[in-house]
């Protein structure tokens, strides 16, 4: 029978069961501080204990039932009861202890007084939602999830610190914790084949997937190590499946077939689709941002600065950055290459969109630009010396060098790339607004900087690795162009670097996924429901990666890229920077990367030679994956090919 007619409907077992449990543990507390020196400060102590005992079942209950404990008897009347035994805690401490709640204050602190007293006025109000109201409102579920949270974490933080019985509980309570989230986990894998999270509606026609722990998703899994999270996934689930990413359901696109109806805007939009912290580093509306066509306008403007036309201006560049790089490591012999690189790419970077040297001070751009993009990965907390707080004064630094850089080409043009896209015109004449332009050169400085340093250190690793191919490269080299300046004219001979170029960005893990977009309408997928307003996202290196389409995937094989294979290759299935036309979210550095690959290679096999000693080379779970030991190289000019060209 119900005892409680009134929203809830209470068995009599189930509240004589709880509130003997209750009623055992509290008066055990009380009697146990009988035999204490100081009474009342045991009774504040072990009712607080008390009160331990009862969370540790409630919180247990609330995450691992999820929605579902909404209607648990037992999870409320822990929940309430936990409540009650705290109030006595406090009854001792404030009112018994200390004499009066302003004597609290001082005899605890303010802060910790504050925070008790905040604990309990809101602990308060959510027991009573949960006896008298019926907890459907969207505002009480979350006021329910940061109530437990901070109940929870605070009994944490405060047994787990203390000694004996104390940090016994507060080890039982993170154990409990765990063990809720694990079963949560299970049980939200089979749930979420049946519910869609956002409007509770069936969806047995989804995709396989998982939506993981409650609130966060499989986000963690995704930071840990985002290529690893896309290749197990299609391992398990196939070329589409459901996740939960950054506190929203997502469908990821996989393989050529599926990468192809990603890009359709009929059904996804980039707008307002990335996670805000993505959004915020990228100064809210660059390309990568935008769709429609305030994207297709912005990028046939930006295309301007990546024609062949402007790739012969910018080669000079990229030989005295080379040049530059090159007599250092002669002299150095043996050094680790990725720093090395590191330098080498922001002192490019710098030369393409400010006019810098190469250099110090290019390089201090470089440590800017290193810490803008680990603020990528990092937990998004604007603290000013957390990763995040730092990316975010990185950017803004980022931002004010490119202010002075637009300010400088006006003054004084150069043929760089910030000013071809000084002078980029619409039919009508009109150009980019400079707001418009310091957000492309500060997405171009986050593209470029990663893109040419871990595209070079894959460069040079795979022909040391691959003396075959090294000498293959190297005889292209040596017919078409043995010395001399370069150009695009020069550079379109050398076909096989362009084949070992285009495999390279295939063959490793550069680029695990495209940019977030957003489920504009409902649509279907081979049979699968993707309801509207979800995320999307398309696995890229997975993409490449298939052996239906790249046979013997994991060999590294430039002559797949013969053009007559290459012309055979179905469409998107090679996407290294996106995929679609120039004029979508396909990445416009893409040609320009290949031209940096060619012209760096030139150099490095026209004089020298370098092996790499033994070292781990596997690649660690960085946003770019790099070998773990920085790609250690003994280094130096090839004396006999330097003899032979002097005959």
């Amino acid at each position: 029978m119900g005892i409680f007619k009134f929203k809830r409907n209470v068995s009599l077992a189930a509240f004589a069961n709880t509130f003997l449990f209750f009623g055992i543990i509290l008066i055990a507390a009380l009697l146990a501080a009988e035999l204490s020196p100081n009474l009342n400060l045991h009774r504040a102590i072990y009712s607080f204990w008390a009160s331990s005992l009862l969370l540790i079942p409630a919180i247990y209950l609330y995450i691992s039932l999820g929605k579902l404990a909404k209607g648990s008897n037992y999870w409320f009347l822990l929940w309430s009861f936990s409540f009650v035994a705290y109030l006595v805690h406090l009854f001792y401490e404030v009112f018994v202890i200390s004499g009066n709640v302003k004597e609290t204050f001082v005899a605890g602190g303010t802060a910790i007084a504050t925070g008790k007293l905040i604990l309990g006025l809101w602990w308060g109000l959510d027991v009573a939602t949960a006896w008298f109201t019926d907890s459907s409102a969207k505002w009480i579920q979350i006021e329910r999830i940061g109530i437990n949270i901070c109940v929870g974490l605070s009994f944490l933080v405060v047994l787990i610190f203390q000694a004996g019985l104390a940090r016994t509980l507060g080890m039982i309570l993170a154990i409990a914790i765990v063990v809720a989230l694990l079963v949560r986990c299970l049980t939200t894998s089979r749930y979420a084949s049946t519910q869609d999270p956002l409007n509770n509606q069936n969806i047995e026609d989804l995709a396989p997937g998982s939506f993981g722990l409650p609130l966060v998703g499989e986000t963690i899994a995704l930071a840990w190590d985002n290529h690893k999270f896309y290749r197990d996934r299609l391992q398990k689930y196939g070329s589409v499946f459901k996740t939960h990413l950054f506190g929203k359901p997502v469908i990821a696109f996989i393989g050529p077939e599926a990468f192809t109806f990603f890009l359709d805007q009929k059904y996804f939009t980039r707008e307002q689709a990335n996670p805000q912290p993505i959004q915020e580093l990228l100064d809210w509306e660059s390309l990568p941002l935008l769709d429609g066509e305030r994207h297709r306008d912005r990028k046939n403007l930006i295309l301007q600065a990546f024609t062949p036309q402007a790739f012969d201006k910018y080669i000079p560049l990229i030989e005295d950055v080379a040049t530059y790089y090159l007599r250092q490591w002669e002299q150095l012999g043996s050094f680790a290459w990725i720093p090395e690189y590191r330098k080498l790419s922001a002192s490019l970077t710098n030369a393409l969109f400010t006019g810098g040297v190469p250099g110090p001070t290019s390089e201090v751009v470089g440590e800017i630009i290193e810490t803008f993009v680990k603020g990528f990965t990092s937990v998004p907390i604007n603290l000013r010396w957390n990763g995040y707080g730092k990316a975010l004064q990185s950017r803004d630094k980022l931002l004010a060098l490119i202010d002075k850089a637009i300010v400088q080409h006006r003054q004084q043009p150069q043929q760089d790339m910030l000013g071809i896209l000084l002078n980029t015109r619409r039919e009508d004449g009109s150009s980019l607004t400079d707001e418009q332009l310091r957000r492309e050169v500060l997405h171009l400085f986050f593209a470029a900087y990663g893109g040419i340093y871990i595209s070079l250190t894959f460069l040079s690793m795979t022909l040391a690795q691959h003396p075959e191919m090294m000498m293959l490269a190297r005889e292209e080299v040596n017919t078409h162009v043995p010395h001399g300046s370069l150009n695009m004219e020069r550079l379109k001979d050398l076909v096989y670097l362009k084949k070992i170029a285009y495999e390279i960005r295939r063959f490793y893990p550069i680029n695990a996924a495209t940019f977030f977009a957003k489920v504009t309408q409902e649509c279907e997928f081979q049979n699968y429901r993707i309801p509207k307003g979800w995320g999307a996202v398309g696995g890229i290196h997975t993409t490449m990666h298939l052996p239906q389409v790249f046979p013997e995937p994991e060999q590294f094989k430039p002559c797949r890229f013969a053009p007559e294979q290459f012309a055979a290759l179905p469409q998107n299935s090679y996407v290294p920077h996106g995929g679609g036309a120039p004029d979508s979210h396909r990445c416009p550095g893409e040609d320009l990367i290949t031209v940096l690959i060619k012209v760096i290679a030139v150099h490095l096999l026209r004089k020298y030679n370098w092996e790499l000693p033994p070292q781990n080379l596997e690649l660690n779970c960085n946003l770019f994956p790099i070998p773990q030991d920085g790609l250690k190289v003994n280094f130096g000019l090839n004396k006999e090919l330097l003899e032979r060209k002097a005959v």
